[in-house]
C-alpha cells in the first residue's frame, strides 16, 4: 500500500479551499489550530486592547477587570467571515458564521467572577491537488482538517482600592483535532487514507493586574499587566490507514497504526506563556486611547504526533492601538449622541515560520455600542484583515469580518434599604 506523506508543501500549488468548522484557513493545521478568541466584541472593535475596563463591560481576557464590575452581565458574542485566499495563480472566496463566546459576568459586594465558554481555536480547511506521477497518471491529492479546541473558564476579581484590582483564570481545554490525508489514481477504484486524531484535555491559568487612576476628576489613566504561564495539554492520539471504494465509499482495507510502541499514543503540546501590557488615557464617558503589547513564548512548541517538515515555531509578538469616542452620553434628544464609536489597529509576528517564512497579520476594527435601554447595550462591528503573502511559498488570506454581541445587563447583590 501507497504510504502518504502528509506536508503543507501543496501550498505551492493551485489549490481549493472550502469552509468546515470556524476555520477555513489552510494555516489552521498548524499549533492547535487558528486562534479564534482575542476578547469581546468590544475589545476587539479596539483592536483587540484589554487595558480599558469599566464597571459594565467584563473583560473576558483580562479577569482583573471583575474588580470593577458593578453589573451583572450576559453576553453572547457571534461572527461572520468572509474570506478571500490567494495565491500567485488563483484567488477562492468562502466564507462561514460562528460563536465567539458565551458568557455571565458578576459583581459580589467585594469582589467580582464570571464564567463562559469560549471557542478557542479551529481547524477547518479542505484541499485539494491535481498532478501526474511519474508514469503520467493523474493523481488527486486531498488534505483535509476538522475541529478545535473549546475553552471553560472561571475568572475572580478582587479590588485592592478604589483604583486597582487583581485578576485570576482557570481554564479548562478540550476538543478533537482531526487530520486527513487521501489520494485518489485516475483508473484505479479505490483511494488511500491516512487519518491522525488528537483528543486534547488540560488545564491553564492566567493572573492579571489592572490599575484605573482618576486625574483631576475628568480624566484617567488605566494600565494593565497580565500573564499567562506555560501549561501542557493531554493529547490521546490515534492513526489509521485504510483504503475506500470510490463508488460506494466502502472501506475494502483497514489498519490501525500501533502507536504504543512508538510512544504516540498520548502526548502533550504546549498552551504557549503571553505577557501582556497596555496602557491608556481618557477622559471619563467621552473618550479613550490605548496602547497595548502582547508576547507570545511559542518557539518552544511542538507536536510529536503530527508533525511537518516545513513549519517552524517561533516567539511572537503584537501590538494593538485604539479607543472610542462618545458625542455625549447624557443626551436625552439624540440617540446617536450616546453611542459608543470605536476603533482599532493591530499588527502581529505570528509564531508560525512556514516553508522558512515567517507570517504577519494584521488588522484594522471598528464599531459602535448601542444602548438598549437600562445598561443593556449592542455591540456591532467590522473587521478586516490581511494574513500572509501572495509569493511562491504561502498564501494570502484576506478576512472581511462582522462581529456582533448583545450584553444584558442587570444589578444584582444590591442591599435593600427599605422593608
Amino acid at each position: 500500500m501507497i504510504r502518504i506523506s502528509i506536508s503543507l508543501l501543496i501550498l505551492l500549488l493551485p489549490n481549493f479551499v472550502t469552509a468546515q468548522s470556524g476555520s477555513i484557513s489552510p494555516y489552521s493545521s498548524t499549533g492547535l489550530g487558528e486562534k479564534n478568541f482575542n476578547g469581546t466584541q468590544a475589545t476587539r472593535h479596539m483592536g483587540g486592547l484589554d487595558v480599558f475596563t469599566d464597571s459594565i463591560h467584563a473583560n473576558l481576557n483580562n479577569p482583573a477587570s471583575y474588580g470593577f464590575l458593578k453589573v451583572t452581565t450576559y453576553s453572547v458574542g457571534v461572527n461572520y467571515k468572509n474570506t478571500n485566499l490567494a495565491s500567485s495563480s488563483e484567488s477562492q472566496y468562502s466564507d462561514n458564521a460562528s460563536l465567539d463566546y458565551l458568557a455571565i459576568s458578576i459583581p459580589a459586594g467585594k469582589f467580582g467572577f464570571g464564567f463562559g465558554i469560549i471557542p478557542y481555536s479551529s481547524v477547518g480547511y479542505q484541499i485539494e491537488t491535481l498532478s501526474p506521477n511519474s508514469e503520467g497518471i493523474n493523481l488527486l491529492n486531498r488534505y483535509e482538517g476538522q475541529g478545535g479546541v473549546n475553552q471553560t473558564y472561571f475568572s475572580v476579581g478582587l479590588p485592592l482600592a478604589s483604583f486597582i484590582a487583581v485578576g485570576a483564570s482557570v481554564q479548562y481545554n478540550f476538543g478533537n483535532l482531526f487530520y486527513r490525508t487521501g489520494q485518489y489514481a485516475e483508473g484505479v477504484e479505490n483511494g488511500t487514507f491516512l487519518t491522525n486524531q488528537s483528543n486534547v484535555s488540560g488545564f491553564n491559568y492566567q493572573f492579571s493586574i489592572q490599575s484605573n487612576i482618576p486625574i483631576n476628576k475628568k480624566y484617567f489613566l488605566q494600565s494593565m499587566l497580565s500573564y499567562q504561564p506555560e501549561a501542557e495539554l493531554n493529547s490521546r492520539n490515534d492513526r489509521v490507514f485504510y483504503t475506500q471504494s470510490i463508488v460506494n465509499e466502502l472501506i475494502v482495507d483497514f489498519e490501525e497504526i500501533d502507536l504504543t510502541s512508538q510512544g504516540l499514543e498520548e502526548t502533550t503540546l504546549e498552551a504557549s506563556a503571553t505577557t501582556k501590557f497596555g496602557i491608556g488615557f481618557g477622559q471619563n464617558k467621552k473618550w479613550f486611547l490605548g496602547f497595548q503589547r502582547n508576547l507570545i513564548k511559542s518557539a518552544n512548541f511542538e507536536n510529536d504526533f503530527f508533525n511537518r517538515s516545513n513549519v517552524a515555531y517561533k516567539d511572537g509578538k503584537q501590538f494593538s492601538v485604539g479607543g472610542f469616542y462618545i458625542p455625549n452620553y447624557a443626551s436625552f434628544t439624540s440617540f446617536w449622541s450616546r453611542v459608543v464609536y470605536r476603533f482599532g489597529f493591530r499588527s502581529e509576528q505570528m509564531s508560525i515560520i512556514m516553508n522558512n517564512s515567517p507570517l504577519k497579520e494584521t488588522g484594522i476594527s471598528f464599531g459602535v455600542g448601542l444602548p438598549l435601554g437600562s445598561l443593556s447595550n449592542a455591540n456591532i462591528g467590522f473587521e478586516i484583515t490581511k494574513r500572509g503573502e501572495k509569493n511562491p511559498s504561502l498564501i494570502q488570506e484576506t478576512f472581511f469580518t462582522m462581529r456582533i454581541r448583545l450584553s444584558l445587563n442587570d444589578i444584582w447583590f444590591i442591599k435593600r434599604k427599605y422593608n
